[in-house]
């Protein structure tokens, strides 16, 4: 996954950079480039567009490409800062200006992230039509392949990302785990249904693989009732046995599944003969099978409360514990607005778990004051608004930090002294 931090959004943009030449609107043609060089993208729009309604017709289509070029800039300016309806009418105007290759990856990047992938391929395909040396838009590419299940040819496409940035550790980090994946798939069998497509480990005996066939259903008419999203196409599952799933996966022993694109869970042989560790197998494909459903439905759901909902769809939830953990932390909160994007750039285990927590309470919270069917509509707010802010305050009738200090006064309520 390209990670937009803001350094990374720099990085990207200096890549796209193209030689300006010079028209008869040449001072304020070079104040463009100024101001774009240094990313001020919103000075080099203003100066590109003052040079165009001087240049000469046959500079004009130069000019109006540096000016598509500096709208990408500031589309993965507002990326970077989640304010994706912006983004998306920036790359949108920038492509009236001049069919650019940087804003076609920047509409397939943001359509990446939205998990809307026939759009994300149109705009990746078109970028890379016009510039084929651009090692980013072969590593969404490669992405979009992976998530289909199609493991060998999005390696294929990886390499191809690799060798154009051997430079990037994340494209090489990928490079050399799907090739140990698929060393590792060559031996498994396929499974289809209607609803999943099963890679299935030979160590995982069939009645183990039948009982994890019922549960998926299961989640896939539970959870998808919740939810209210049955997903089309089918599902790809990978069923490892513990030990490859960690060598497969680079995870930890501490995981106990994987969404990546596909959902991957470690299976042990003896699922069926102990009822604790069937169910706590449970657990884990329930809340894995949620990441499915929440990035199928809004993409852009942050990262606390996806992790919050796929939590609570595990179905164990014990709400006054959970209230009291959080309070016993009380002076440790986190405004869930501060929460990292990421959170596998948190090194802190102890932060991670808090994190969680926190998003579970909160998830908790909303569906005992509000009903659970409005977590449904928020996820729908989400999709369409693409803005957090925008879908709490559409489905809640309140502002994320209205609903947050809601929350902790319920805990302190429930949990706190003279309870």
């Amino acid at each position: 996954m390209i990670r937009l931090t803001r350094a990374r959004v720099w990085a990207l943009v200096a890549a796209a950079v193209v030689p300006l030449g010079a028209d008869e609107a040449v001072e304020l043609h070079r104040a463009g480039s100024a101001h774009y060089e240094a990313r001020r993208y919103f000075q080099a729009i203003e100066s590109f567009q003052k040079a165009l309604d001087l240049a000469a017709e046959e500079h004009r289509l130069r000019v109006r490409a540096d000016l598509a070029r500096a709208l990408g800039g500031l589309g993965f300016e507002y990326l970077a800062e989640s304010e994706n309806r912006l983004a998306e009418e920036t790359f949108r105007r920038a492509l009236k200006e001049s069919e650019d290759y940087f804003a076609r990856f920047g509409l397939g990047y943001l359509y990446f992230m939205r998990r809307e992938d026939g759009e994300a391929r149109t705009h990746l395909l078109a970028s890379r039509r016009l510039r084929d040396d651009y090692a980013p838009t072969h590593k969404l590419l490669a992405l979009l392949t992976y998530r289909k299940g199609e493991t060998g040819r999005a390696l294929e496409r990886m390499k191809q990302a690799a060798r154009l940035d051997p430079k990037d550790p994340e494209t090489r980090h990928l490079v050399e785990r799907w090739g140990v994946e698929i060393e590792i798939l060559d031996m498994f069998r396929v499974v289809k249904s209607k609803r999943f497509e099963l890679r299935v480990d030979p160590e995982v005996p069939d009645a183990v693989r039948l009982r994890v066939e019922t549960e998926l259903e299961k989640a896939y008419r539970g959870i998808g009732d919740s939810l209210g999203f049955w997903p089309r196409r089918p599902t790809p599952v990978v069923l490892y046995s513990r030990g490859r799933f960690h060598e497969a996966t680079g995870t930890g022993h501490w995981v106990g599944g994987l969404y990546d694109g596909q959902l991957k869970l470690p299976v042990e042989a003896d699922l069926l003969e102990d009822t604790g560790k069937l169910a706590a197998f449970v657990r884990v494909l329930r809340h894995e099978y949620t990441h499915v459903l929440v990035r199928s439905i809004a993409a852009e759901c942050p990262v606390w409360l996806n992790e919050g909902l796929a939590q609570y769809f595990e179905g164990r939830q014990q709400r006054q514990s959970i209230y009291a953990a959080l309070y016993e932390r009380i002076n440790s909160r986190i405004p869930l607005r501060k929460i990292p994007a990421r959170l596998e750039d948190v090194e802190d285990v102890d932060l991670v778990r808090h994190i969680y927590l926190e998003g579970l309470g909160f998830v908790e919270f909303l569906a005992q004051r509000y009903k659970p069917f409005r977590l449904r509509l928020f996820l729908r707010a989400l999709a369409e608004e693409h803005s957090a802010s925008r879908a709490f305050e559409r489905t809640f009738g309140a502002s994320l930090e209205d609903l947050e200090a809601q929350w902790w006064s319920v805990i302190e309520t429930a949990a706190g002294p003279g309870r």
